[in-house]
């Protein structure tokens, strides 16, 4: 996991804000207009305000959780305290404290953070809309469910209700501590950010309804981090029931090796060693520490992931990947898939030779390299670079993506895959960390504002200076927001219009769904790799 952060960078931090309408436009017209703006929560009424498009409303900034401050510091969260009159929500909440990933750098972030966004066409409660709520990436470092490219106005132009929210991250996400275990009754520490999530899931099933949402028809969605979340949703049984689909973008915790997810102890004296650090005493004392003290301590640890999702033994009993091998996920529909080179920041700066190419090779698969050596060919120049960057691909995207599929399908659930391939349009001659830019496939998060419909919120210096949207983009995203949102709507992304997208069946030759130019499902020409790649990663093989 450590490796993924210049990835996120790569694909989070070249976004800036504007709006495209294209979309909008041409989706089918919402069922109905807005009569009111304002609307009754269990905690109080909030009025929000129109989109770009008058037909939609959004509103922002709703409190979902009560604000994890002073003693609720590394606390489940606590309900919302209810308000009176009428709170506007025109305006997105902070962001959760953490190493920030996104478009532009908040200029509000603190620990009061926990709240959501919704977008919804329906003009009364009740209106039965099926819902899709999206987890924000950031490798559970930062990161922020307000993004640009998260808008979600072109979907609630298809006639889905959309929520995006925040969720505690880095240090406040996901400190375990040994006192932590102890106060808990449940007996487990360190998945904050995880119950969030939860919290979230629990207000939508709550409120949605209040906003023309059917609380029976609820899609999970997320990318990078935000899939790694639907991955451990799925497999936790406090959020069983919470959704009824799962959409997972480019992130899975599907490594059968036994150092895929941190067990609670190493996650406890992680946690102490960093209170150690600070000198705090006790965990009283850690929890008087400042924001900003605890997160210039956490800048200065050599583990950028030190922080991250474990198994708590009670959000996430054991590991995601048991979960699955066992049977005992969330039996839902799901689709899932990632891109062509997620992993090309991976690649070093300057082009390796060959025995550097081999030695990385080793470091990656010890002593089962000849299992998959013939997997990375070096004899020219060209192969040397596909093998640089299929390697850095695999372990960390590709293979868990794929086995995640599989074992979908295995248990004989609906599963739909894709492979993201469009090469977002670059100027002439740029290259991408000394390759040439037209070389290199989808980087990680690419895919993300052609699902949202919102290519126009995305940085004009988004692959390179001269860039500009070509028209095979617009018809590429019209196409999958209209996949993505069929799905939402009916556990099947096919629809009238569309190319036909089958399910898989994890069979050799069965095909998934390409977005490059254009969608096409075809069989997938990793399978080999793939199917080699599951052998060696075994344990005991």
């Amino acid at each position: 996991m450590s490796e993924i952060l210049w990835m996120i960078v790569t694909a989070f931090a070249k976004t800036t804000r504007a709006m495209g309408m294209a979309f909008i436009a041409a989706a089918a017209a919402p069922p109905v207009l807005p009569s009111s703006e304002s609307v009754t929560l269990d905690s109080g009424r909030v009025s929000g305000v129109a989109g770009n498009d008058p037909a939609v409303l959004v509103y922002k900034g709703i409190p979902f959780a009560a604000p994890p401050v002073g003693d609720l510091r590394w606390r489940e969260p606590q309900p919302v305290k209810a308000w009176t009159g009428v709170r506007a929500a025109d305006a997105f909440g902070p962001h959760c404290l953490g190493r920030f990933f996104g478009a532009v750098r908040p200029t509000a972030a603190g620990e009061d953070c926990l709240y959501l966004n919704v977008w919804t066409p329906a003009r009364a409660p009740r209106a039965s809309l099926p819902v899709f709520v999206w987890i924000h990436g950031g490798g559970f470092q930062g990161g922020s469910g307000a993004e640009p490219i998260f808008d979600g106005e072109a979907f609630a132009g298809k006639g889905v209700v959309v929520v995006t929210f925040n969720y505690r991250t880095n240090v406040f996400g996901f400190l375990a501590h040994p006192e932590l275990t102890r106060e808990s009754t449940h007996g487990a520490s360190g998945n904050y950010g995880l119950l969030d999530q939860i919290a979230a899931l629990q207000w939508v099933k709550r409120n949605i309804g209040a906003f023309g949402g059917d609380p029976s028809r609820v899609t999970i969605a997320g990318e990078s981090a935000g899939s790694y979340s639907v991955s451990a949703l799925t497999a936790s049984p406090l959020a069983r029931g919470l959704f009824h689909q799962a959409i997972a973008e480019s992130g899975g915790y599907f490594m059968p090796t036994p150092d895929a997810m941190r067990a609670l102890g190493a996650a406890e004296k992680i946690g102490a060693d960093f209170a150690s650090t600070l000198g705090a005493a006790d965990l009283a004392d850690l929890r008087s520490r400042s924001a900003d003290e605890l997160m210039k301590a956490v800048v200065k640890m050599k583990d950028f992931f030190a922080f991250s999702p474990g198994i708590d033994g009670s959000v996430l009993r054991e590991p995601v990947y048991a979960t699955y091998r066992e049977g005992r996920q969330a039996r839902v529909p799901l689709l899932l898939g990632s891109n062509t080179d997620e992993g090309a920041f991976l690649i070093p700066e300057q082009r390796p030779s060959v025995e550097e190419f081999e030695a990385r090779l080793e470091k990656t698969f010890g002593a089962r390299t000849p299992q998959v050596r013939q997997l990375y060919p070096v004899d020219t120049a060209a192969a040397l670079i596909r093998s640089e960057l299929n390697l850095s691909g695999d372990r960390e995207f590709n293979y868990p993506m794929w086995k995640w599929a599989v074992m979908q399908r295995q248990a004989g659930l609906p599963v739909y895959y894709y492979l993201f391939g469009r090469t977002v349009p670059a100027a002439a001659g740029q290259q991408y960390r000394g390759i040439p830019r037209a070389q290199i496939g989808a980087l990680h998060g690419d895919e993300v504002p052609y699902v949202f419909g919102t290519l126009d919120n995305v940085s004009a210096t988004f692959g390179g200076p001269g860039r500009k949207w070509e028209t095979t983009d617009r018809e590429l995203s019209a196409a999958m927001l209209s996949y993505w949102a069929n799905f939402v709507k009916t556990g099947d992304p096919n629809g009238p219009g569309l190319p036909a997208w089958p399910r898989y069946e994890a069979t050799a030759n069965d095909p998934l769904m390409r977005f490059d130019t254009a969608p096409q499902a075809r069989p997938d020409d990793r399978t080999l790799r793939m199917s080699t790649l599951d052998v060696a990663f075994q344990p005991g093989r």
